[in-house]
């Protein structure tokens, strides 16, 4: 696959003069559309962002090859080495999206239909056929390769590069792609996203520059338990048994290192300092909970009323404007309390 190239100049920048979480955020807050490729000696990170949200990832270092997600935080942990470079280069709205989804695509076997086709009538067969994904095109006698994006059917974008190294874009490029195929046939590969899709970055990650009612909620939450153990537990030690907890997890998540890492408790404060693994920042928070349980006698926490505080919990969401599928009360108190209700 050849990516698209940029919408005017690219711009290089290196990485022991950047701050890539900055970057991004320069880039979230002037609502671009592109994709950042992240070059070091045998490694490659492409991220790509729509309307400053981003969108897909993959991360390739040797045998190593990651989507979505986990490639996202592959490349910010690569982002803070030294001497590498970050290319960014933007695109349409429309192509943008396009390139997330083929960053997902998949191969697709040689189908007898396309055998002895011409080239027009492959893509009117993938028109038909409402294609997502690309189509890799290798011309022989030193023509070139070229790729076409395609979006629902519809062809968004298409590169070719010449065997001089020339590369050109646009539209047009499909039409050039039919003069050549007069004289000779391409091989062409098609690579299909069967299930195309795109990160939530709400569900995704905790970013400190947008999700400030997210931190704001916590706080409130970490009140709301301090109240409850003092409370219903007759305990006022919740704070210094929840820091404990976070202390004892730092080998586990390295995010909350006291130092190095994203998030830092005080009490009735937390902080994000980086963006963080949304559904890990949970997993962390569920056993920190747990083991703060486990000071208090099981037939005492057995008489909390877990849909009363369910409701409580509810209601916070709302008040913050969290949606339920960024933090889900249900599951986040059941996960914690499964231990001792059994």
């Amino acid at each position: 696959m050849l990516l698209p190239p940029a919408i005017g100049n690219p711009k290089d920048l290196n990485t022991s003069y950047t701050d890539f979480e900055h970057l991004l955020q320069d880039l979230s807050e002037n609502r671009f559309s592109g994709y950042l490729r992240l070059n070091f000696w045998g490694y490659e990170g492409i991220l790509v962002l729509d309307m400053g949200h981003m969108v897909q990832a993959t991360s390739s270092e040797r045998e190593v090859h990651l989507l979505g997600e986990q490639a996202i935080l592959r490349i910010l942990n690569k982002a803070r080495e030294k001497d590498g470079i970050i290319e960014v280069n933007s695109l349409s709205n429309e192509v943008a999206i396009a390139l997330g989804f083929a960053l997902q695509a998949l191969p697709t076997p040689n189908r007898t239909e396309y055998q002895n086709l011409s080239l027009s009538e492959v893509f009117q067969i993938l028109e038909k056929d409402g294609m997502t994904g690309y189509v890799d095109l290798q011309f022989a006698g030193q023509r070139g390769i070229g790729t076409v994006f395609y979006l629902d059917g519809t062809p968004v974008e298409a590169v070719i590069r010449a065997s001089s190294g020339k590369v050109a874009s646009g539209l047009q490029v499909v039409e050039k792609f039919f003069e050549i195929a007069e004289f000779i046939r391409p091989h062409v590969q098609i690579f299909r996203a069967t299930n195309p899709h795109s990160i939530h970055e709400e569900k995704a990650f905790i970013i400190p520059w947008a999700h400030q009612k997210y931190v704001q909620f916590w706080e409130k939450l970490l009140e709301y338990f301090n109240e409850l153990f003092r409370e219903r537990l007759k305990k006022d030690r919740f704070w210094q048994l929840f820091l404990k907890a976070i202390q004892d997890l730092v080998e586990d998540f390295s995010f909350l290192h006291p130092e190095k890492g994203q998030v830092h408790f005080q009490e009735r404060h937390m902080k994000i300092t980086g963006l963080v693994h949304h559904p890990t920042f949970l997993q962390a928070m569920v056993l920190a909970f747990r083991q703060v349980l486990r000071n208090f006698p099981a037939r005492r926490i057995k008489k909390v009323d877990l849909n009363s505080l369910i409701d409580d919990i509810y209601q916070l969401t709302k008040q913050f404007e969290i949606p339920v599928y960024q933090f889900d009360p249900e599951s986040f108190i059941f996960q914690v309390f499964e231990k001792v209700v059994e």
